[in-house]
């Protein structure tokens, strides 16, 4: 069997040129702002916050980087950000590693202003798989970015079947794991999800199993025994460190992500298409969010 590279750079170039045009015809110029939170102890968010505003400076949409140095004066931010008119959407770099937990922190953020699609509102859209917020106007719904970025990723490619597959996400994050998942049911794929509480055994089982196998864990320690891959598998490494040996999997896997062309380029084009569908959706007012505390 010959094995596929996901070409996730070439895919996510497409997005952005979308994303350029978008921006370029709106009345109102798209707006992007960052909060990350004691940038030293967190150098993996450093990194990406530092790639947005690269991709950002190429598409011409204008980034605000905001740091805080503790939780007061991050939640400070949170909320003059949701008042100010010039900014279409709001990006919070997580994991946050500070005392307030990550999913109080996304519920503080205007629902039209979540480009990461993490507010308990814009979940909830998924649950029930909405795909327009205003279909008068053609506005869609706001979905988790990573999450967005592999299916967009699958479906680049028609012979990935999604409806009828056995997927396995080695994931269970608000991020990635559950949002995925819910994806992947919405087009029609059995999901099973694992994580770090799984028994081994039983993540081998699943594994063996899997059409289409995501693996996302953050360990840099974790590594997916190639054997257990199914043949003719699609596989999604989404993990930064990479969690498979690419190539173990070389013949093995149909379709499967290079270590040197994973999916971090698709993610950030995902958060760039919510905010253009964020700027959109401006003249629209969210519900008041209550204050953390």
């Amino acid at each position: 069997m010959t094995t596929r590279f996901l070409d996730c750079r070439g895919t996510a170039a497409r997005y952005f040129d979308w994303v350029a045009r978008e921006a370029a015809a709106m009345r109102r110029q798209p707006r992007l702002a960052t909060i990350l939170f004691r940038p030293k102890q967190n150098p993996a968010s450093l990194q990406y916050r530092d790639l947005i505003e690269r991709d950002a400076a190429r598409l011409g949409i204008p980034v605000d980087s905001h740091e805080a140095g503790d939780e007061e004066s991050l939640l400070a931010l949170v909320r003059k950000l949701n008042a100010d008119r010039a900014t279409s959407g709001l990006m919070l770099l997580y994991p946050l590693h500070c005392a307030l937990k990550d999913e109080d922190v996304m519920d503080l953020v205007l629902p039209t202003k979540d480009v990461e699609g993490l507010h308990s509102m814009n979940l909830g859209y998924l649950i029930k798989f909405k795909r327009l917020l205003d279909e008068a106007r053609g506005i869609k719904c706001v979905v988790p970015a990573t999450a967005k970025a592999v299916v967009k990723m699958l479906q680049a490619y028609p012979e990935i079947p999604i409806a009828g597959a056995f997927a396995v996400v080695i994931n269970n994050s608000m991020r990635v794991g559950k949002p995925l998942g819910l994806m992947l049911e919405n087009l029609g794929a059995t999901v099973v999800k694992c994580y770090d509480k799984t028994p081994r055994a039983l993540l081998e089982d699943q594994v063996r199993r899997a059409d289409l196998l995501i693996t996302a864990v953050p360990d840099p320690s974790f590594k997916l025994d190639p054997s257990w891959v199914k043949k003719g598998a699609a596989v999604v490494d989404v993990s930064y460190q990479g969690n498979v040996d690419a190539r173990a999997l070389d013949g093995v896997a149909s379709f499967l992500t290079a270590p040197d062309n994973r999916i971090g380029a698709m993610t950030r084009a995902m958060a760039f298409v919510n905010l253009i569908y964020c700027a959109k959706n401006a003249p629209l007012r969210g519900p008041r969010v209550p204050s953390l505390g």
